[in-house]
């Protein structure tokens, strides 16, 4: 064989191992949002959900800073409470609304960035006020959602 056969050979192998490795996080994440999407059915009757997202990536509590793990999960919104659940947690964090002091987009949350716009929240935890961001499709559709009962 020639040097230009075997280059070839190598650059086909290398499209076929980066087009398989695509299509597995494809199923993976197919999978894991299906999965989030059932958490919401279990949880909540479809008339309570205001909005929801199945593959929300959490970016932390502000007070605990940039060391924490980013995780992807089912963020909901209903009447009452946001709620997010991360993929392979059984422990949600609920905000009760009357918690929420407010909303915004924020380019960063607890030291972590993704060149993207994320949702914040503030909320306040008895006398403790902290924040919680996510990275969600049209986060200022979750601000006007969040503050829309917070308006003057």
């Amino acid at each position: 064989m020639n040097v230009t056969v075997i280059v070839l050979l190598g650059i086909v192998g290398v499209v076929l191992l980066v087009a398989g490795i695509v299509v597995l996080v494809k199923v993976l994440v197919g999978r894991l949002s299906s999965s989030s999407q059932s958490a919401i059915a279990q949880q909540f009757a479809d008339s309570s959900v205001a909005k929801s997202d199945p593959m929300a990536n959490f970016f932390g509590l502000g007070s605990k800073g940039g060391a924490q793990v980013r995780g992807n999960g089912a963020l909901v919104l209903t009447e009452s409470e946001l709620w997010f659940r991360r993929i392979g947690s059984s422990t949600p964090l609920r905000i009760p609304l009357q918690d929420i002091d407010g909303a915004d987009v924020t380019g960063s949350h607890a030291g972590k960035t993704v060149g993207r716009s994320l949702l914040r929240v503030q909320f306040r935890t008895g006398t403790v006020t902290d924040s919680a961001a996510w990275l969600v499709e049209s986060p200022e559709s979750w601000v006007n959602a969040i503050n829309g009962d917070k308006l003057p």
